[in-house]
Formats: structure tokens, C-alpha cells, sequence
């Protein structure tokens, strides 16, 4: 009989998966600057391809914490979140003030006062790529709420939580605006609270199991959901002469749909795979997922700017936009695995 680990091994899959895609997703930042040249059409398809990457991660948040009484009181609870994820956001968000300073050069500390700092770090504004840890931070302080609902109801609940919010947060908003009605959704698509369904997803997709009929059926909607990202993105910017983001977002139904299929797919044949050769190395490379998190926007910046040195443009080529990957997370992992060796330094990288 398979223990609890190995039932739920493709969650680590799942965040070796989601971490390398994080990486694609940013080494393919052209996809931000808007051009009717082939680069953008490969550039489109590739963000849209990866970006079940954030939802995924907030998945198996919800899978693995909202039952985290099981193992520990809320005061460790509390004591882990922040050793793990809010002593690295603080330093690395003040570690890339001072990189955007003396290395990038597009800041002065003349540009800054202390209340611009606080700004900073706040809302992440040197370091946009960590625009995930507020709602990272609003989540964890709802899910000790969250996680007093009575177990044998938790499923119950949080099924109707996320029918709810996929009502409010996906379904109506994107309704309305692909179809130009004119009426515009009260609801911020941005708000944290949004994301709230991943958490409730995860936990209930993670503990369900589900008909070949009803896997079947999510397959189909998520192919969907990547088809109209890719294309009604693509044809929508092609007629504005910009980026349209009407298919985009996070919890946006084309998304949603994608990312609960993708979940679906490695809850299914995750383990299996866990269990053949992959699983060791994959296993080796979770342990560092959260480093290459913090770790890669550096290194992707260096490497562009060495390139712009000897008059290289790698920004749109293809082979660095899907080929970066390769070297930017074995020298992430290669750096963690030295910091995690000065007691000083341990707690920026944790495992």
C-alpha cells in the first residue's frame, strides 16, 4: 500500500513543473513588447502555453495547508510561513533595490526616500516579478480561518467556494468583456480574494477522485481554455496594435480552465512517473524550487546584460527563450546549495 508520500508525489512534480515554467515564462518577457514580427507570434504562444504556472503553485498551496492542523498548532504554522517565505521576500525584494542601483543602473538612491523604500518593498516595485507574494501573504492569513472548518465538510465547503468564485471571479467577468457588453464587473480581477478558488481547488481536486468521464471532460475545457488564450489573444492585439490582455489573467476563465486541467493530468499519472527514474532528480530539484523563485530574475538580467555587452540580442531569440532554463536553474540551485551551507545566510534560501 502506497504511504502518504507517494500518493502525493505528483504535488511535487507538480512544483518542479510550475517553478521550471516560471522561469520559460520570464526568459520570454518580449512577449510584453508588442511587434507584428514572428518573434511575438512564438513569444504568445509560449506565455500562454506556461501560464498555468502561478495558479498551479497557489493549488497546491490549498492542497498541502488547509489541513496543516493534522501536523502542527497555528503558532508554527505561522513561525514556518514566515521563516520560509517572508524573511526571503524581505531581504531579495531589498537585495534587487540595491541590484536595480549598482548593477541594472535604472536607479538612484537619490530616486529614493524612506517612504519610497517602504513603497518598494510593499508593492514589489523593483522587483515586479514578486507581485505573487501579496497574494501569497493574504492567502496564508485566511487559511487558519479556513482550516477550522470541521474536515468531513471541508470538501463540501470549499467545492461551493470555488463554484462561487468561478461565477464571480471568472465566468461573468470574462463573459462580459469578450463579448463587449459595455458593463463593467464591480469585482477587481486583481484582488487576492480571487485567488482564494486555487486554494479551494487544490484542496478538492487533491482529495477527490474523480470519473474518466469527468477527467475527460476537464482535458477537453483546458485545451479549450489554451486554444482561446493563445488565439484570442493573439488575433485581439494583432487588430489594437498592442496587447490585448481580454484572455489573460491568472483567474481569468481561459486560465482556469487550462490550469485545473493540468492538475488534473499530473494527479492521474503524476505518481507513476514519480515513481520511475524522474523521481529522484525531480525530487533533488523541488528541495530548490522556491530558490530558483527568488533567485532567477537576477540571473536572467545578467545574462541579458552580458549579451547587450558584445552586441548580442537574445531577447527574442527562440533558443534563449526556451533554452535559458536549462542553465538558469542548475546555477539557481547551485547557489542555493552554497548559501544553505553559511549559517549567516541559511534563512534567504530556504528548502
Amino acid at each position: 500500500m502506497a504511504n502518504d508520500h507517494e500518493k502525493t508525489a505528483y504535488l511535487t512534480l507538480l512544483s518542479v513543473i510550475s517553478m521550471i515554467a516560471v522561469v520559460i515564462l520570464h526568459a520570454n518577457g518580449c512577449f510584453w513588447a508588442f511587434s507584428t514580427e514572428r518573434y511575438w507570434i512564438t513569444a504568445n504562444v509560449i506565455e500562454c502555453v506556461f501560464y498555468f504556472a502561478v495558479p498551479v503553485f497557489f493549488m497546491i498551496s490549498g492542497a498541502t495547508l488547509l489541513d496543516y492542523r493534522d501536523r502542527y498548532d497555528t503558532k508554527t504554522y505561522a513561525k514556518k510561513r514566515v521563516m520560509k517565505t517572508l524573511v526571503p521576500f524581505l531581504f531579495w525584494t531589498l537585495f534587487g533595490v540595491l541590484f536595480q542601483i549598482y548593477v541594472l543602473k535604472g536607479l538612484s538612491w537619490s530616486d529614493l526616500s524612506f517612504t519610497g523604500l517602504i513603497d518598494a518593498v510593499l508593492n514589489t516595485r523593483y522587483t515586479t516579478i514578486y507581485w505573487f507574494f501579496r497574494v501569497l501573504f493574504a492567502l496564508y492569513v485566511v487559511i487558519p480561518l479556513l482550516s477550522l472548518i470541521p474536515k468531513e465538510k471541508k470538501v463540501k465547503v470549499f467545492s461551493w467556494g470555488a463554484l462561487i468564485l468561478f461565477c464571480a471571479s471568472s465566468l461573468i467577468p470574462f463573459c462580459l468583456t469578450v463579448f463587449h457588453t459595455g458593463i463593467e464587473w464591480p469585482m477587481d480581477p486583481g484582488s487576492p480574494t480571487n485567488y482564494l478558488i486555487y486554494l479551494f481547488l487544490g484542496y478538492v481536486l487533491s482529495r477527490t477522485e474523480l470519473s474518466p468521464a469527468v477527467r475527460r471532460t476537464s482535458y477537453v475545457l483546458a485545451a479549450m481554455g489554451l486554444v482561446v488564450h493563445i488565439l484570442g489573444t493573439y488575433y485581439a492585439s494583432m487588430d489594437a496594435g498592442k496587447i490585448v490582455q481580454d484572455y489573460k489573467g491568472y483567474v481569468n476563465l481561459p486560465c482556469l480552465l487550462y490550469a485545473v486541467g493540468v492538475f488534473l493530468f499530473f494527479k492521474q499519472h503524476g505518481n507513476r512517473i514519480m515513481g520511475s527514474f524522474v523521481g529522484k532528480p525531480v525530487r533533488a530539484m523541488a528541495s530548490y524550487s522556491f530558490t530558483v523563485y527568488l533567485l532567477h530574475w537576477y540571473l536572467l538580467c545578467l545574462i541579458q546584460k552580458v549579451a547587450v555587452h558584445f552586441g548580442v540580442i537574445v531577447d527574442t531569440a527562440l533558443w534563449y527563450r526556451l533554452g535559458a532554463v536549462v542553465v538558469i536553474v542548475p546555477l539557481c540551485m547551485a547557489i542555493g546549495w552554497i548559501v544553505r551551507k553559511i549559517p549567516v545566510l541559511r534563512a534567504v534560501l530556504p528548502a
